[in-house]
């Protein structure tokens, strides 16, 4: 498109240049023609009292001798006819000398009449002009002088070949400086989207330089210092904050950890599987809370993936909710391969899994079944959560993913599987909402695979986990 434009408007700058410079030539090429004529005709005009003179006398040696001196004078040819019809014209020798000679008729041009010569004499063409010779007694004769029109025609030519180089010169003197504003136009306008696509990354110290070519340009790189201004200062508002959350979070996670390991000492030995379930409990807490904060805080450019083994990450938060399932006599089973690798952020998918965990065991029955499953297929990783609760209907089921989003008789702030779905898709992955098999909804967290070796494709193995963690097949 851009080629396109420029052709046309050379092309537009060329037509009105053309439109200039051929009246200029045409009108040079006729003044040299009339001037060229008019002193061939002034020539004509000199020789007709001589001429008339002569011819009256009927001196025909005086005739010759005016035709060969005016002829070696001006280097032209000179004719003469006599009343009787004899033709005499001059012949230059190549020592510059002239005489004249018997030649052949012409017929005299009518008063008046259009001359023939062209704006530009033909190759080998020539200038002529005629007058009337009156001679006494005898009517009229006629004398005619004949110039070459080579140096006529390289004049001409000279001229044109001079407009013609102006018509590219004027096109680059009239494209040049709008080339030269454009790409300094295109260049500003890439600084501006440089800015533009570092704030997008998280990098809200660039700023874009305000010396630009033209007002509009210079306001819009104001206008975009001035909102990369204002988000980093909202960034680093928001930063000041989630570190005073961190701090104000952690502070009494580390003080119920140290009360629940002081408990420890006077629990009975039968407790001793429980009290280690409750500090693993804290401690996947505080992890869980430390990299959302960490997630929060962070801007795009810092969150960078890294490949992780996935099935221990997915057993771990199974028998973290081991307890949760046992108190509604719900069986978890997990299905899974012995080692599948995936690329994600830290923490990414056991937040996710927590979330789709949570709400899975809320909605299900109690005696109910819920099914997690690990399944790898070429580059992708499926991690699928399905339960037996009642579901969701096709309309609903993109909405649920969306901020504020809540439904059902267990209370609930509608942010879990949007934050889900943020930070599965901060890791390059998805996640999706499918009606069960039987019943139930099915969460499917899709994630890109890594399969370092083979182990991504060793025989599949079969573990249950029930409510209480204990039984493993």
């Amino acid at each position: 498109m851009r080629q396109i434009y420029a052709l046309v408007q050379c092309g537009l700058i060329g037509t009105v240049l053309a439109a200039l410079l051929v009246p200029v030539g045409s009108l040079y090429a006729e003044r040299e023609n009339r001037n060229a004529a008019a002193r061939l005709e002034d020539g004509a005009g000199s020789l007709t009292v001589p001429l008339s003179h002569a011819m009256s006398r009927g001196d025909s040696g005086l005739v010759d001798a005016l035709l060969a001196d005016y002829a070696a004078a001006h280097r032209l040819r000179v004719s003469v006819r006599w009343p009787d019809g004899r033709v005499r014209t001059s012949v230059i020798g190549a020592r510059g000398t002239a005489s004249a000679v018997a030649g052949r008729g012409w017929r005299l041009r009518p008063e008046g009449a259009p001359g023939r010569d062209r704006l530009l004499p033909p190759v080998g063409g020539s200038v002529s002009a005629e007058a009337v010779v009156p001679v006494e007694g005898a009517g009229s004769g006629a004398v005619l002088l004949r110039e070459p029109a080579a140096g006529l025609r390289s004049r001409i030519l000279t001229v044109w070949t001079g407009l013609g180089m102006l018509l590219p010169l004027g096109i680059a003197v009239c494209v040049l400086p709008a080339l030269v504003q454009r790409r300094r136009t295109l260049r500003d306008l890439e600084r501006i989207g440089s800015t533009v696509r570092t704030l997008a990354d998280g990098g809200f110290h660039a700023r874009t330089p305000e010396h630009c070519e033209g007002d509009a340009l210079k306001e819009v790189a104001a206008e975009v210092n001035r909102l990369a201004a204002v988000v980093q200062s909202m960034m680093e508002d928001r930063s000041s904050f989630l570190a005073d959350v961190a701090h104000q979070l952690r502070n009494p996670m580390v003080a119920l950890r140290l009360r629940l390991e002081t408990l420890g000492a006077r629990l009975p030995d039968a407790a001793a599987e429980r009290h280690q379930r409750l500090l693993a409990d804290v401690d996947r807490l505080d992890r869980t809370l430390t990299e959302m904060l960490e997630h929060a805080r962070s801007t795009p450019a810092d969150r960078s993936t890294q490949v992780v083994e996935v099935c221990g990450l997915v057993e771990e938060c199974v028998r973290g909710w081991a307890s949760v399932a046992e108190q509604r006599a719900i069986r978890m089973k997990l299905e899974m391969p012995r080692r599948a690798w995936g690329l994600t952020r830290p923490g990414a998918v056991e937040q996710a899994l927590n979330v789709l965990l949570d709400n899975a065991l809320k909605y299900s029955p109690e005696g109910g079944v819920v099914r997690i499953g690990i399944t790898v297929a070429g580059p992708r990783l499926r991690i699928q959560v399905q339960d037996e609760g009642p579901g969701l209907p096709d309309s609903e089921r993109e909405a649920a993913l969306e901020r504020g989003w809540a439904r059902g008789p267990f209370p609930s702030t509608g942010i879990g599987l949007s934050i889900a779905v943020k930070l599965i898709e901060s890791a390059g992955g998805r996640l999706e909402l499918r009606p069960g098999q039987a019943r139930g909804l099915r969460a499917v967290l899709h994630l890109v695979g890594a399969l370092p070796g083979d182990e991504g494709r060793e025989t599949p193995s079969r573990a249950a986990v029930s409510g209480s963690g204990q039984e493993m097949a």
